[in-house]
């Protein structure tokens, strides 16, 4: 287990550069604030939303994330804003970020709308030295204090949603920008962290009192491989959310939620890891809690799902 987690640690170091700001959710369906600002007041009123995200569980350094989020229409649903707070951690590396968000949405016909979302974004990382466990305690090439840096960035999104469907396409960052500096104070050399996320679902009902849900979430940056999530929710009597996931070459997941009256959904999500690290770790959970406030001058119901 400890050559586990120095391998963990060095390696999050060494990948740092390239996947600083990229998150990953196994409720992507219900967070895509996170992935687009084009999301920003499509479901028609106020929205809260809360996650907490322990990835790996077992394992020293382990990512740990946590995500806040609002937003709501305004101007008779034309223009939305929101905020997301991000607080991550993985291994001696800490990383908060803010994100503001500004939508303008077009209305296509009776049913379906298009949203183009702008975001911009400041994010600070923290390293913490003194935690590190090197193989030599006096090797030269592990600082003896914390690092702190900013960053800023922004981004752009394309959300197209109905009734029945979403499509969403989107670039959250897109400065080459990074966080983490060398022992002289410069920034280390690092390629394109530009990742490009795509995303679409669909209701469809199979009888009264079921809804099927099937979504995907493709994630792609030219420094990594290919991310996909796949998802089939089912939604019982409109409270009962249940549905299975898979995350390629990595996890196969549980969802199971609530959705209550007042508007208060509930739900969490169990990871079981597929890949090598299935030998050292019982998997992931995510716990989900959100709001949306009731509208008496829009329907909501649809879009609660998504």
């Amino acid at each position: 287990m400890k050559k586990l987690s120095i391998l963990l640690f060095f390696t999050i170091i060494a990948c740092a550069g390239y996947s600083q700001s990229d998150v990953q959710f196994t409720h992507y369906m219900y967070n895509k604030l996170s992935y687009n600002p084009a999301y920003t007041g499509s479901k028609g009123t106020f929205d809260l939303l809360g996650l907490f995200r322990k990835q790996w569980t077992g394992i020293d350094g382990a990512p740990t994330t946590a995500s806040f989020s609002l937003h709501a229409p305004f101007s008779d649903g034309r223009n939305a804003m929101g905020i997301n707070l991000t607080a991550d951690e993985i291994g001696k590396v800490k990383t908060t970020a803010i994100d503001l968000f500004y939508a303008y949405h077009i209305k296509i016909n009776e049913t379906s709308k298009l949203s183009i979302g702008l975001q911009g974004r400041i994010e600070q990382a923290k390293i913490n030295w003194r935690k590190a466990d090197p193989f030599d305690l006096v090797d030269d090439f592990i600082p003896g204090a914390n690092e702190s840096s900013f960053a800023p960035n922004f981004g752009l999104g394309a959300y197209y949603y109905s009734n029945n469907y979403f499509v969403g396409i989107s670039v959250p960052r897109l400065l080459k920008n990074t966080l983490f500096l060398d022992r002289s104070g410069t920034e280390i050399e690092k390629a394109s962290t530009l990742t490009s996320y795509v995303t679409a679902g669909v209701i469809t009902k199979l009888t009264k009192n079921v809804k099927f849900i099937p979504s995907f979430l493709l994630t792609y940056n030219k420094n990594a491989p290919v991310d996909l999530d796949l998802n089939a929710n089912f939604i019982l009597m409109d409270k009962i959310i249940a549905g299975l996931s898979y995350r390629l070459a990595d996890s196969v997941d549980g969802l199971i939620g609530f959705q209550f009256t007042n508007g208060m959904r509930l739900g969490m999500a169990m990871d079981f890891t597929t890949s090598e690290l299935e030998k050292f770790t019982t998997g992931s959970f995510e716990i989900m809690l959100g709001y949306t406030f009731k509208c008496k001058d829009c329907s909501v119901n649809h879009l609660r799902y998504f």
